[in-house]
């Protein structure tokens, strides 16, 4: 081979290597491209795995806020959370008025303090017992009205049936009065005409020849015969089977122990007397019978019994008490 072919051999040579040369450099420009895109994706495959832990870290904390929040809703509200959606009525308005609404309801519950969870129980127990003590209250309230009623019933018809004896035990009191002392004046007066049942009854007498004043002012023999001139005024009124009167004449004087007896003579046969006293007038006068203790031995009483009028006493009745 000649020199020139040889040189155009190398020539071609060259170029080749130039070309190689060239190609391995762009093939080489490419693998660096290659590997710096290989590290790009490998830095975001990567970040991409760090989100998606954040990710599933945020997902577990929301699930959890999430049912702690249906908790929370299902404890306070006692519904299912299902419920309460399915009755929940969508409301027409952006987030950020529901948020400034919702901060502004949170301030309130700030300012209302720490909530009790039992209040709801407490209410009702509290309503319960309202009710039972408003019942109790209106049927004090009816039986106070009812009470009332019969008061002002009674009342009036007490007030009537006082009136009416008060009346009568006055006619009689003035005629037994006259009786007794022969003439005068006297009459039962109310303290209170307007009010009989609760004011004072005044006694007022006048023996013939004495001007009419209170029955305090009169001696003791006037006031006794004041006193039994009203006590048998009230027989008349309401007669009784009975009757008992201690010493009654034991103030009495000759004159007014014969009008005693007398009216003593006159009411004895619609009632039965027993007289306790010391005055023989009054016994041999008045008296049916007479019964008296005697002492014949030093301790020892026995009952003696005279029959004043009817067939005689044969024996007496001994006592036999031991004083």
């Amino acid at each position: 081979m000649t020199l020139e072919g040889k040189q155009a051999q190398l020539g071609d040579a060259e170029r080749h290597l130039s070309d190689a040369e060239l190609a391995v450099t762009t093939v080489d420009g490419r693998l660096s491209d290659a590997t710096h895109l290989l590290d790009d994706l490998r830095r975001s495959v990567l970040n991409a795995g760090d989100d998606l832990h954040h990710a599933e870290l945020r997902l577990t904390s929301l699930a959890g806020k999430r049912e702690a929040i249906r908790e929370r809703l299902e404890a306070e509200w006692r519904r299912p959370l299902e419920d309460l959606l399915a009755a929940l009525t969508p409301l027409e308005l952006s987030d950020e008025a529901l948020a400034a609404e919702a901060a502004e309801l949170r301030g309130q519950l700030e300012q209302l303090g720490v909530v009790n969870p039992l209040a709801i129980e407490e209410h009702e127990e509290e309503v319960k017992r309202l009710d039972f003590l408003t019942n109790q209250r209106n049927d004090l309230s009816d039986a106070r009205q009812a009470l009332a009623t019969a008061i002002r019933e009674i009342d009036a018809t007490a007030r009537e049936l006082f009136v009416a004896t008060f009346t009568q035990v006055r006619e009689n009191f003035r005629h037994i009065f006259m009786t007794l002392f022969g003439g005068g004046e006297c009459d039962l007066r109310l303290e209170n005409p307007e009010t009989p049942l609760e004011g004072d009854i005044e006694i007022h007498a006048s023996p013939r020849g004495k001007r009419t004043q209170r029955i305090h002012l009169l001696s003791s023999g006037e006031r006794a015969l004041v006193a039994l001139s009203l006590l048998f005024g009230i027989f008349l009124t309401k007669p009784s089977p009975f009757c008992l009167l201690d010493e009654v004449d034991a103030p009495l004087d000759d004159n007014n122990i014969g009008r005693f007896v007398r009216m003593l003579n006159e009411f004895k046969s619609r009632t039965q007397f027993i007289v306790i006293t010391h005055n023989p007038r009054t016994t041999t006068e008045a008296a049916d019978a007479v019964y008296g203790v005697t002492m014949q031995e030093p301790g020892v009483s026995s009952l003696v019994s005279v029959r004043m009028r009817g067939a005689a006493v044969e024996e007496s009745l001994p006592a036999g008490a031991v004083a």
